[in-house]
C-alpha cells in the first residue's frame, strides 16, 4: 500500500517538514527498522533515545538516504523523496554529523568552508559565513590549525560548524557527544542548544543519554529493537510512559 502525506500534515497543531511512512529496513531476513509513521515539525528538536542496537542510527541513515528502505516513503516539504531531482534537492538541504568527526586533512577554516565551496558560494560570502560559524562555536582562534592537531571537542565543534555553515533545513546528529569527556560534552551541549534555539534548525538527535534528551528536545522518541515505542514531549514520556520498557529506560 502506498503511503502519502500531504504538505499540510499537522503535528500538535504545527505543520511538518519531514515524514516517514510504512518504513521497513531489512538486512536479509532481519528487520532492523519499522516505522509505520513519523512526522517531524519544522524547527523542532526531536531526540531519539534507546539502548545500543535500538535502531536510532538506522533511522537517521534512512532519513539521510544512506540506507534504502525495503518498503515505505520519505516525504520532505510535501514531496516524495526518491531517485533523481527530488532526492538531490533534499540531500542539499540536509546535513549529518556523526559520533566521530569526519574532517578533511586541512585547516579548520577549510573544513568549515568545504560545503560552501561545493555549492559555489563566492569567496567573500564563504569567508563571512565561515567566520560567523566558527565564532558561534568558539573555535575562531583555531581557524588556521590543522585538523590533525585538534582535540576531540575541537574536532567535533569543527564538524558542527561545517554542518551549520550550509544552513541546513534538517540537521541529523548521531550521538555527537558520546566520545567526549564530561566537561567538554557539557560545554558543547550548552553552545549547541543556544545555536539551535537561535536558528530554529529542525534537528533529529540520536542519543542513549536521557539527560541530553531531556535538556535538548522538544519531543522524545523512545526506541527499542527497531521500533518507536513512544513519542511525545519530555514531560509526557517521563510522566506517562507507554510501557514497562519505556518507564525503565527513562528512569521512572
Amino acid at each position: 500500500m502506498s503511503f502519502c502525506i500531504g504538505p499540510d500534515l499537522m503535528v500538535n497543531g504545527l505543520s511538518s517538514i519531514l515524514e516517514m511512512g510504512n518504513i521497513q529496513v531489512r538486512r536479509g531476513e532481519a528487520l532492523l527498522l519499522e516505522v509505520p509513521s513519523l512526522a517531524i515539525r519544522k524547527g523542532e528538536i526531536l531526540c531519539l533515545i534507546g539502548p545500543n542496537g535500538a535502531g536510532k542510527t538506522t533511522l537517521l541513515q534512512t532519513l539521510a538516504c544512506l540506507i534504502k528502505p525495503f518498503t515505505g516513503e520519505i516525504i520532505f516539504e510535501g514531496r516524495r523523496v526518491d531517485s533523481g531531482r527530488p532526492m538531490f534537492e533534499y540531500r542539499r538541504k540536509l546535513t549529518m554529523v556523526f559520533q566521530e568527526p569526519l574532517l578533511f586533512d586541512t585547516t579548520v577554516y577549510n573544513n568549515v568552508a568545504s560545503g560552501l565551496k561545493i555549492r559555489g558560494m563566492s569567496r567573500g560570502e564563504t569567508r563571512k559565513t565561515v567566520m560567523e560559524q566558527i565564532d558561534r562555536l568558539g573555535i575562531a582562534p583555531l581557524r588556521d590549525r590543522s585538523s590533525r592537531t585538534l582535540s576531540g571537542g575541537e574536532a567535533q565543534r569543527t564538524s558542527l560548524a561545517r554542518a551549520l555553515a550550509t544552513q541546513p533545513e534538517v540537521l541529523l546528529l548521531d550521538e555527537p557527544f558520546a566520545s567526549l569527556d564530561p566537561p567538554t560534552r557539557e560545554s558543547l551541549i550548552t553552545d549547541l542548544e543556544r545555536i539551535l534555539r537561535q536558528t530554529r534548525t529542525t534537528t533529529i538527535l540520536a542519543t542513549h543519554d536521557r539527560t541530553e534528551a531531556l535538556r535538548l528536545s522538544d519531543r522524545i522518541a523512545v526506541m527499542n529493537r527497531g521500533k518507536i515505542l513512544q513519542i511525545g514531549s519530555p514531560e509526557d514520556v517521563m510522566n506517562r510512559p507507554s510501557n514497562e520498557f519505556v518507564a525503565s529506560f527513562v528512569g521512572v
